[in-house]
């Protein structure tokens, strides 16, 4: 054994437990032993495995309540939004078992209606799907419960195992989960967790043969690393990177609407989103007004204890992560930015951040890093022109919303902007699970959703039968 890692909880500082630093070793027979399930697992009929993937759903939903409430103290975030995480995370398993059989549909070809090659007349085709093999998943700290669904509730669908690492700094509930599905009935072997080194566990990904798919959810730079060695290696990739969401509010807004959205979109779980609303722009007409607003809602948010009921907001996930947040605003103030609103006071015990507005110069680093954390800038911006260019002043492309009553001028800014996902008078906070979720530029490679991720974890098989 490589020694164990300690999990703190966020809310206190305190360590909530120890899990194992896995050797190399270890790991390689992890990724062995799920080789060596592939067989089991394929065994079972798809409408079987759909059969599992509906309990693992009712299973983790009959212990919603403890689920939740590890995930409050492993993360931080608040009860109240924790039970909804474990709800939906139940759900996407059950959606998996629903369009599975949509997936697996193939294609009948005949042939004889092509002219080449010559004698088509006498051949037939099927097109089929078959899983790639083991998927090697890598998933946040941010909302580990359903990152880990939408990587392994598809690859178990289709027939694959899985290895899954989780953060260091959040792998309590989706250990617990691990073991729900092979309550469930799926094969012993087809998932498991590996824990410890991040590059060890990355490299081996990446070397080990028997890893057919990387599916990855983090950081860019590491993302992008991963996939560039990954790639040269032959094996396939989904990225779900970082992003730098930006929100639009034009002068015709319902400006009621806009902060409720502003307020949830960067400051739920004290905006550690990769979709997290985290550049707001404002039309100059309504920006005094829009900001007064904002600041009266941001104002009103609770924030303490993520176990107490009507908490708002938590802690960050690390001390590191407020050491970060605090260099991100004095490098606005340097560069001579200003803070329009920043809470009075958090909590001293654990790993707090005061909800933070501020102005700043484009050139400050919360305008062109990703800030992953409750600080959100604020800017005024006299043009739909100016605040396209602005909007795509980034090189991530996630998600971004736009707030207008006028559907037109709102779809005409939507074609413009460089993202994966716009959303009209609502959130960037929003992800739908059975539509595509994924970036342009370097928020990511693929889109997931329980059907596109059931896509990319499957192959291709052309069956030609000459008669």
């Amino acid at each position: 054994m490589g020694g164990q890692i300690p999990v703190y909880e966020p809310a206190t500082g305190e360590v909530l437990a120890y899990i194992p630093s896995m050797t190399v070793e270890e790991v390689r027979d992890a990724i062995g032993r799920a080789y060596e399930a592939l067989g089991k697992i394929q065994a079972i009929p798809a409408y079987q495995r759909a059969r599992l993937l509906m309990r693992v759903g009712e299973m983790i939903r009959s212990r919603r309540e403890e689920l939740a409430r590890l995930l409050a103290r492993e993360i931080g975030r608040p009860i109240k939004s924790t039970r909804l995480i474990i709800e939906r995370t139940a759900t996407i398993y059950e959606l998996a078992a629903q369009e599975l059989p949509h997936v697996l549909t193939g294609e009948f070809v005949p042939l004889e209606a092509y002219s080449y090659p010559p004698g088509n007349e006498g051949r037939i085709a099927i097109v089929k799907r078959e899983p790639v093999g083991v998927v090697g998943a890598i998933t946040p700290f941010n909302f580990p419960p359903d990152s880990m669904a939408h990587k392994v509730a598809p690859a178990l669908a289709i027939g694959n195992t899985v290895v899954i690492k989780p953060s260091r700094e959040a792998p309590l509930t989706i250990m617990e989960i691990a073991k729900i599905i092979i309550e469930a009935g799926f094969p012993k072997d087809s998932i498991v967790v590996v824990t410890g080194d991040s590059k060890i566990i990355g490299d081996e990904f990446i070397e080990n043969p028997k890893v057919a798919l990387i599916t990855f959810t983090g950081s860019t730079k590491v993302g992008l690393d991963l996939a560039s060695r990954a790639i040269a290696r032959g094996k396939r990739v989904i990225m779900e990177l970082g992003g730098s969401d930006a929100m639009i509010v034009l002068e015709d807004a319902d400006l009621d609407k806009a902060v409720q959205a502003a307020t949830v979109g960067r400051f739920d779980y004290a905006g550690q989103f990769c979709n997290a609303t985290k550049r707001l722009i404002v039309r100059e007409e309504v920006y005094d007004e829009f900001v007064k607003r904002l600041t009266d809602s941001v104002s009103r948010l609770k924030i303490g204890d993520p176990l107490q009921e009507d908490t708002d907001i938590g802690p960050l996930i690390s001390r590191d992560a407020v050491g970060t947040m605090e260099s991100f605003v004095q490098d606005a103030l340097s560069r001579g930015g200003r803070i329009i609103y920043r809470a009075p006071k958090v909590p001293d015990r654990g790993f707090y951040y005061p909800p933070t507005i501020l102005e700043a110069p484009f050139e400050a680093r919360v305008w062109r890093e990703e800030v992953f954390g409750p600080v959100l800038p604020v800017a005024k911006v006299r043009s739909d022109e100016e605040a396209i260019e602005l909007a795509n002043n980034t090189e991530y492309g996630l998600d971004a919303s736009i707030f207008t009553r006028d559907f037109s001028r709102a779809y005409r800014i939507a074609s413009r902007i460089k993202a994966g996902t716009i959303m009209i008078n609502d959130t960037t906070r929003l992800r739908f699970d059975n539509l595509p979720f994924g970036g342009m530029k370097k928020s990511g490679i693929g889109r997931e959703s329980v059907r596109d991720t059931m896509i990319e974890m499957s192959e291709v098989k052309v069956i030609v039968y000459r008669l």
